[in-house]
């Protein structure tokens, strides 16, 4: 009786519990604040979401929260449901069940992304296809790496049928750890996807188009899902552009997609389309990492930057300093193929069954090459540490070293170098007829006649994307270079200008290049003749650092902004319709397009003092180490302060009036510095009766604190404009001991 008892419980459970199956987590917002639970509905009704911050088992009447779907669409023969959590706490665990009306479903948790920079763990890869065991093996590792996301590079399936996409649910469901926690993924879509349906009505991506942006931490790293599988060129590029542009203070930028520029695959075709659109994007715009998958084998390359001519394999160089990693491609259950087709700058490759471990942290990304076949015997993280590598992980190895690590200071813009920027994009090479029509798809520059747009001495623009050089940088020299579409002889003569703006936006409406304002030092280029095809130094301007320094200083200027040159025509090529020059645009093809090389060296360090000139009596001015001092500019070494110069435009400024800042070491601490909404200030126990005060470039004071005792501090000043402020701590008659540069992101 008692056996029967207990298999009537059993019967009882597993049909409470039968009413839905195939969990997953995906992102579609910020990660710290909000998840998506996705589940199939197979019977019942009503289905809630109950979770809460507390674990109560399957008790769905003791959780805090509870949320209905938010999308049901019936799919590959599920009945896909989606609740879409929002306002959650960040860095925090949340358990969960879903009940309906026919029973509830086991007790699940997941953990929200830190709101801060806290270090980050992703697991990336794609291609499971059709090998369950590595596929499954493969699952198994999630679980027991607990990463904050997986990112999924596509091919999910082999055929994309309804049972396929049933069969591979269930497989990821051993993504689970045994505890019970999930793991969001982020999706991209594959060839054997046949179409974005598959991806968006399966993962509720934020975008139907399937390509899209999700940002971890305090803007420490943004992962950009692409879509090979789509029109490459276009609104997807121009979204990428638009989307690296408003993100410039983001730390660390990776992407995501299918189908690969360079494949290592040698019957894989080429990535044209990829690398004509985005190569230069992620180079110019600082992706340091992208994830390829589609071609079933194993690589790692050498950071890279696009470029042309000698030297280069396939389109690419070795850039140590600036470039792109590029990592892939895609061996997580599809049949392994071959590397039979490295390049220069391949820094390893192999074949087999893996996927990549990304950690990401505020200096540096580390990723790994993880084999699969072995999951079985390999350990498990703890929930409190996922960076701690479980005991039997199997990390590959090579001749080059287990760990791609790239740092700052290969990512970050050197103090001195030289800057190639190609146009990247048909609309940033344009033509405007003498009716102001824009012409953004011919496959030549007119420099300036041109029969085919109205009998026109045209207006020629060039826009370049994502210039690399800091505020304030000396420009040593610089110039554009094309190559020639046709041979001309007959003299000519032509005007460059340079737009005058901080960060020139992309042409559109009409008349919208000859209508730009332009800075007042203007080029005149009588060119030797050209022969087509060649780009060498008749194909290059004049020199053009004049009005480029002028941009550069700019106070709204930031690396990776975007300049624009206009080009005219002057006597006789305003004339004579033979007097004129054609360069190669963009359509043209994209590695003969015209480029921009600029060298330049690292600011004076007097240039600290820019910008600042009129602040009132007695305020002084720190950064760093560099401290002014009776409108003098003095650097803290480890054996005293260095004279570095006279501040010129200081003359208002009297004095430091706290001495310890040019004498030792500072006792104050503030971090972050930058920060985005709060900071910690710590002051000695000395500093009693003290008010810490804000004052923004206006010298207006937008915060301010009394401070009785000296401690610890957390600050959140609520300021709306991002920039530059300065910090003081005034003593209690008012006299300035100390002041600090604050900067708000």
């Amino acid at each position: 009786m008692k056996k029967i008892t207990l298999l009537i419980l059993v019967f009882i459970g597993l049909y409470c519990q039968a009413s839905n199956d195939k969990y997953r987590l995906t992102l579609r917002g910020n990660p710290a604040t909000s998840i998506v639970v996705g589940w199939n509905q197979i019977s019942g009704s009503n289905p809630i979401v109950y979770y809460d911050t507390v674990d109560h088992g399957t008790d769905y009447t003791s959780y805090t929260n509870s949320k209905t779907p938010d999308r049901t669409v019936s799919y590959k023969g599920m009945n896909n449901t989606f609740a879409r959590l929002t306002n959650l706490q960040p860095n925090t665990a949340y358990y969960f069940v879903i009940r309906d009306s026919q029973g509830t479903s086991s007790r699940f948790w997941f953990k929200t992304a830190p709101a801060d920079n806290s270090r980050l763990s992703f697991i990336a890869g794609g291609d499971s296809r059709n090998n369950r065991t590595p596929r499954q093996n493969a699952n198994r590792l999630v679980a027991k790496l607990k990463p904050h996301a997986v990112l999924f590079g596509g091919d999910m399936t082999d055929d994309d049928t309804n049972s396929q996409w049933q069969t591979w649910f269930n497989d990821w469901q051993l993504t689970k750890a045994n505890d019970g926690r999930m793991f969001p993924i982020i999706a991209a879509r594959g060839n054997h996807e046949g179409s974005n349906n598959s991806i968006y009505n399966l993962f509720d991506t934020p975008s139907s188009s399937v390509y899209y942006g999700i940002t971890f931490g305090n803007d420490l790293v943004r992962t950009y899902t692409l879509n090979t599988e789509i029109s490459i060129s276009g609104n997807q590029t121009s979204w990428l552009d638009n989307d690296l542009s408003a993100n410039q203070d983001v730390i660390w930028k990776m992407a995501q997609y299918h189908k690969p520029m360079r494949p290592h695959v040698r019957f894989k075709s080429e990535g044209n389309s990829q690398y004509n659109n985005w190569a230069s994007l992620f180079y110019n715009r600082g992706v340091q990492l992208v994830v390829e998958c589609d071609a079933h084998t194993v690589k790692t390359t050498w950071p890279v930057r696009p470029a042309s001519g000698s030297g280069t394999d396939e389109g690419f160089v070795r850039d140590d300093k600036n470039g792109t990693v590029y990592v892939g491609e895609g061996c997580w259950g599809a049949p392994l193929r071959s590397n039979d087709d490295n390049k220069d700058w391949t820094r390893n490759s192999g074949r087999f069954n893996q996927f990549k471990l990304i950690f990401v942290d505020e200096n540096k990304i580390e990723t790994r090459t993880i084999k699969v076949d072995n999951a079985n015997q390999v350990g498990e993280v703890s929930n409190n540490n996922v960076f701690q590598l479980p005991n039997n992980l199997d990390v590959w190895n090579p001749s080059n070293g287990s760990v791609v690590t790239i740092t700052k200071s290969t990512t970050t813009t050197p103090d001195n170098g030289t800057v190639e920027v190609a146009i990247s994009s048909g609309n940033d090479d344009v033509e405007e007829d003498k009716n102001g029509d824009l012409y953004t798809d011919s496959s030549d520059l007119e420099l300036v006649y041109d029969s085919y747009n109205e009998n026109s001495f045209q207006v020629v623009g060039l826009r370049f994307q994502g210039i690399r050089i800091p505020q304030g940088s000396k420009i040593d020299q610089a110039y554009i270079q094309f190559t020639a579409d046709e041979a001309d002889d007959i003299r000519a003569e032509l005007e460059i200008s340079l737009h005058n703006h901080e960060n020139s936006p992309a042409f559109s409406s009409n008349a919208n290049v000859s209508s730009r304002a332009v800075v007042g030092n203007k080029v005149t280029w009588q060119p030797d003749g050209w022969s087509a095809n060649h780009s060498g130094s008749k194909q290059r301007s004049p020199e053009l650092k004049t009005m480029i320094q002028t941009i550069i200083n700019k106070s709204g200027w930031k690396s990776g902004n975007n300049m624009s040159f206009i080009i005219r025509g002057k006597g006789n090529s305003l004339t004579n319709k033979d007097a004129k020059r054609v360069a190669d645009s963009y359509e043209g093809g994209a590695s003969k397009a015209a480029k921009l090389i600029i060298t330049y060296s690292e600011a004076t360090d007097t240039s600290i003092c820019a910008g600042i000139n009129e602040w009132s009596s007695g305020v002084s001015y720190a950064i760093g180490d560099k401290v002014v001092y009776l409108g003098n500019l003095f650097e803290r070494t480890a054996s005293g302060w260095n004279h570095l110069g006279a501040c010129n435009t200081l003359n208002k400024v009297n004095a430091i009036q706290y001495p310890e800042v040019l004498l030792g070491e500072e006792k104050i601490t503030i971090y972050p510095n930058p920060f985005k909404t709060q900071f910690t200030i710590s002051l000695p126990k000395e500093y009693n009766d003290t008010t810490i005060s804000i004052v923004n470039i206006n010298g207006q004071e937008v915060f301010k604190k009394v401070v009785k005792v000296g401690g610890i501090f957390e600050l959140q000043p609520n300021l709306s404009n991002k920039g530059i402020y300065l910090l003081s701590i005034k003593d209690h008659r008012g006299k300035i001991m100390y002041t600090k540069r604050l900067i708000k992101k």
